[in-house]
């Protein structure tokens, strides 16, 4: 069988069963949640906003890279997919707590805002299911660095843009995140000796380490403070800012690295890192009731 026929033949197959695997999910829970006041279940898995804010600048990065002949559009989707999940989610996550008013509205908005971290995970899988080892970028258009800067411009007004909808600009700027990727920045950046290793995976593992001391940090303030909600806030915007501002970070470098130098990158374990850490994150302050908690015991 040819390639291409393969390929799309694969592509077809996974969203098929995917779909398959959704409604069959969907319409078990149907008979009952009809009697409740809550949206169509497939429908639950499918939200808008989300959707573009994932694939707005993923589709303008993938046209980017083309169009420039550093990448091919596999690898694009590949290296973007996780860290744009995780950035929308935490975008989405910072508006559901400014703005719901109820305990049960907050567990419904936090399920949602997990779903962008699913659409990433399935672009990230999509690229890396059509990568090709051996294609070797070649630059059909040249291109100054002013142009880069314009596509940098974009793709941080698009991002804006999302931050100001969920929540305004204001909520997603903190002085202690800030502080904690700043004094890993320097230490990796200025301090470190291994010279084995590019500034370009440098970069990427400064983000990843200050996310996830980001997240300890806020742990600590969060366990530390429970009953409190004036000091628990801003620990809770730490834990969701430090990802947020990390798969940012990461997202442009994707954008922007040369082809041969996110080759050298383990890009496939930065992304589950980050995961790791949304994960880490998560269950430990935005978990669901327990098994035993829903039946009383």
């Amino acid at each position: 069988m040819h390639t291409n026929v393969k390929t799309a033949l694969g592509i077809f197959l996974f969203f098929f069963f995917g779909f398959l695997a959704l409604t069959e999910n969907s319409e078990y829970y149907a008979s009952y949640i009809n009697t409740l006041d809550d949206p169509i279940p497939l429908l639950t898995y499918f939200k808008p906003e989300l959707i573009a804010l994932v694939f707005m600048p993923l589709l303008f990065a993938t046209g980017w890279r083309v169009w420039s002949g550093e990448s091919h559009w596999a690898s694009v989707w590949f290296h973007l997919g996780v860290p744009l999940g995780i950035l929308a989610s935490s975008i989405s996550l910072i508006g559901v707590l400014q703005n719901v008013n109820t305990i049960e509205q907050a567990r419904i908005l936090v399920a949602e805002s997990l779903l962008a971290v699913l659409y990433g995970g399935v672009v990230s899988f999509i690229g890396y299911l059509s990568l090709n080892a051996g294609y070797l970028p070649i630059k059909r258009n040249s291109y100054s660095n002013l142009t880069k800067f314009f596509v940098f411009l974009l793709n941080t007004l698009l991002i804006g843009a999302a931050m100001d909808y969920y929540s305004g600009l204001y909520a997603f700027l903190d002085s202690t995140t800030l502080y904690i990727f700043a004094a890993f920045a320097a230490a990796f950046l200025l301090v470190n000796r291994n010279k084995s290793k590019s500034i370009y995976y440098l970069v990427c593992e400064t983000m990843v380490i200050a996310s996830l001391t980001s997240v300890i940090i806020a742990l600590v303030a969060y366990y530390t403070h429970q009953g409190h909600q004036v000091l628990v806030g801003p620990a809770i915007a730490i834990g969701i800012l430090g990802p947020l501002y990390g798969s940012f970070v990461i997202f442009q470098c994707a954008t922007f690295f040369p082809e041969a130098d996110l080759r050298e990158i383990n890009f496939m374990q930065i992304s589950w890192h980050l995961l790791e850490i949304c994960s880490l994150w998560i269950l430990m302050v935005l978990a669901p009731m327990s098994l035993l908690e829903m039946g009383g015991g």
